[in-house]
């Protein structure tokens, strides 16, 4: 080439680059990429255009792919979005069931006593209570033992029969402002329970967990209690109890 056809090609003005604003502009600049792609490597002008033509289908086929793909992608998320309520409302709905049922025996069973000595049937009640807890969340086990305290039958006793929650799981369990002087809680697992404001005074926690769990400067403890000691948290009323 000589240095003619060089200053020639120099000043050549660079074409403009097209600005895409919608799918048909950048289809339009893609296209004219494409033209100018196949006439620097000399390709017969018969032969670009079914070449053009037939890239730009590929290219449209992909795109629809793709789109097909990114719909299936969210009708399969909507799907199993469907799935996981329906999964919640039914463990919720047999939840309900379950403390229900509970709720209905234990007041049966009281009734029947008619207030007497329960030691006959305690072995039943405290199986009955334990295995309920073990299948309620934290939200619905706080109604079991307002339940239990309200029958009086959380009271620490003279005989020796075991505590009606001794080792029960009550992990999470939110008690918040509960009056529960003189409970007996022996063995029981209370981790990461919500004890804020509640009134443990007299309560008999001997054994049992509270790991994590939360109070404030409303809980009321027994004398030489220490909080620290169980590996419980101190935080205002105002939060919340998260772990």
């Amino acid at each position: 080439m000589n240095k003619q056809s060089q200053e020639i090609i120099k000043r050549q003005p660079t074409p403009a680059p097209v600005k895409s604003t919608n799918l048909g502009s950048a289809t339009t600049q893609k296209v004219e990429v494409l033209k100018s792609f196949f006439r620097s490597i000399n390709i017969p002008k018969e032969k670009l255009k079914p070449i053009t033509v037939a890239i730009i289908t590929a290219s449209m086929i992909f795109m629809l792919i793709l789109t097909n793909i990114n719909n299936s992608l969210s009708q399969g998320t909507y799907q199993l979005k469907k799935i996981t309520a329906n999964i919640e409302l039914n463990s919720n709905y047999q939840s309900h069931g379950i403390l229900s049922d509970y709720l209905k025996t234990m007041a049966k069973t009281i009734y029947e006593n008619n207030g007497n000595n329960f030691k006959e049937k305690f072995a039943f009640m405290r199986s009955m209570t334990q295995a309920t807890l073990q299948e309620l969340d934290p939200g619905k086990k706080r109604y079991v033992i307002m339940f239990l305290r309200d029958a009086n039958l959380l009271k620490i006793s003279s005989n020796k029969t075991t505590a009606l929650l001794f080792g029960a799981n009550l992990a999470g369990v939110k008690l918040q402002d509960m009056d529960l002087k003189f409970t007996n809680l022996q063995g029981a697992n209370l981790d990461k329970a919500d004890l804020r404001g509640v009134d443990l005074r007299g309560a008999n926690l001997e054994n049992a967990s509270l790991k994590n769990s939360c109070y404030s400067d409303q809980t009321l403890f027994s004398k030489n209690f220490d909080p620290a000691a169980f590996k419980m948290r101190k935080i205002s009323n105002s939060k919340k109890c998260r772990i």
